[in-house]
C-alpha cells in the first residue's frame, strides 16, 4: 500500500494583479523529510512558503497535511514553527523568555514550560546564555534562539525562510550542520527556502528547483546534480559547459553539456585546447581552456575543466600550454534547445 504523503502541494498558483508569482506548483513531502525550495531571487519560493504557512492565500490549488485540507485555515491552526531570515526576536526579552513566549501564549503550565524551554535551548547548545538579550548575542546565536523558539512548540512541521543568508560563511557552514542535526534528532518535517545551491545540496533530502514561478525539477541532491532535466537546472546547480553540436542528426536543435570535473585530459588524443588560465581552488585547479581544433564543433569556445594538483604536475600544465581534452560519453548531458516545463 502506497504511503500517504505528509504534506501535499497540489496545483498551487498565485497572482498579484497581472503578475503570476506561482504557476501550477505541485509536489509532495514525506514525513521527517528535509526539503529545500531552491531558486534565484524572484522565482516564487518565499511566496510558496508563505502560502504553506497560511500567510498568503493561493489563487488556485490545495495544501493538504496528512490528508487534511489546510488551504483555508489561518496560520494558528496549521501547527508549524517558522524561523525568519531576520530572526524576529523580541529585543526586550532574554533568550529564555523569547523561547518561552509562544508556550506562554498557549497557556502551557509553568513546569512543562520550563522543561520545554530548557530542552530546546540545550538542543541548540545555548542554555549557558539563556539570560542574555538578543543585542548581546552573535548572529549565529540569535538564529539558534529563533530555532529553539520554533521547536519548543513541538510543531508538526518547520518552515525556514533563508535562515542563514545574513550570516558569514564560517558561521553558515557550522549552522548548516547544526540545523540538519537537530532536524534529524527530533524528526521534524522541514521546508527551507534558499537561493544557495551548496546549502541545498548539503542539507536536503529533497530539492525543489524553481524558476520563473514554476517547478523545474524535484529530486534528491544527487539526482538534481547528476541528472538535471533542464539546462536551467544544470546551470543553476554547480558549474557546467554547454554547447550546440554542429551536426544535428535528428533535425532537432540540441544542447550538449558536461560538468568541469568530468572532463578528462590526455597526452595523445582528444580535442586540442590551449590553457588560458589556471585558477587554484584548494583541492583542485579550475582550467579555462580555449579550444583550438578546426575539426571540432567546440572550436574557439572556452571550456572549464577541474583537475587535481597531481594532474597539473603530471602534465606539467602552465598557462598557454597545449593539451588534449576528452568528453566521456556517460557524463554528457543532452537537451532539446527549447524545453517546455
Amino acid at each position: 500500500m502506497k504511503q500517504q504523503p505528509f504534506l501535499e502541494i497540489s496545483h498551487i498558483s498565485k497572482e498579484f494583479s497581472s503578475f503570476k508569482a506561482l504557476d501550477n506548483i505541485s509536489f509532495t513531502i514525506n514525513k521527517n523529510e528535509f526539503v529545500c525550495l531552491l531558486g534565484p531571487s524572484g522565482c516564487g519560493k518565499t511566496t510558496l512558503l508563505r502560502i504553506i504557512a497560511g500567510l498568503e492565500t493561493p489563487s488556485n490549488g490545495l495544501i493538504r497535511l496528512e490528508g487534511k485540507d489546510l488551504t483555508s485555515l489561518p496560520p494558528a491552526k496549521r501547527d508549524f514553527g517558522i524561523v525568519f531570515q531576520s530572526y524576529a526576536l523580541f529585543p526586550n526579552l532574554t533568550a529564555y523568555q523569547n523561547v518561552e513566549y509562544g508556550l506562554k501564549n498557549r497557556k502551557i503550565k509553568k513546569k512543562e514550560r520550563q522543561d520545554r524551554v530548557r530542552e530546546a535551548l540545550e538542543m541548540v547548545d545555548l542554555l549557558h546564555i539563556q539570560d542574555k538579550y538578543p543585542a548581546q548575542l552573535s548572529g549565529g546565536q540569535q538564529q539558534r534562539v529563533a530555532l529553539a523558539r520554533a521547536i519548543a512548540l513541538s510543531p508538526k512541521f518547520l518552515l525556514l525562510d533563508e535562515p542563514l543568508s545574513a550570516l558569514d560563511a564560517k558561521v553558515r557552514d557550522k549552522l548548516r550542520y547544526e540545523i540538519r542535526s537537530i532536524q534529524e534528532k527530533i524528526g521534524i518535517t522541514t521546508i527551507m527556502v534558499t537561493h544557495d545551491q551548496e546549502e541545498a545540496l548539503t542539507m536536503a533530502d529533497k530539492i525543489v528547483v524553481m524558476n520563473n514561478s514554476k517547478v523545474m525539477q524535484v529530486g534528491s541532491p544527487q539526482e538534481i546534480y547528476n541528472q538535471p532535466c533542464h539546462p536551467f537546472v544544470a546551470d543553476f546547480i554547480g558549474s557546467i559547459n554547454m554547447w550546440k553540436p554542429e551536426k544535428q542528426m535528428s533535425g532537432k536543435n540540441r544542447i550538449v553539456g558536461i560538468r568541469p570535473e568530468h572532463i578528462q585530459l590526455s597526452h595523445t588524443e582528444g580535442v586540442n585546447a590551449r590553457i588560458e588560465n589556471l585558477e587554484f581552488r584548494g583541492s583542485i585547479y579550475r582550467l579555462q581552456l580555449s579550444v583550438e581544433d578546426s575539426l571540432s564543433s567546440l572550436n574557439n569556445q572556452i571550456i572549464k575543466a577541474d583537475v587535481s594538483a597531481a594532474i597539473i604536475s603530471e602534465y606539467r600544465l602552465t598557462k598557454d600550454a597545449n593539451v588534449y581534452i576528452q568528453f566521456p560519453e556517460p557524463h554528457l548531458l543532452t537537451y532539446e534547445e527549447q524545453v517546455v516545463i
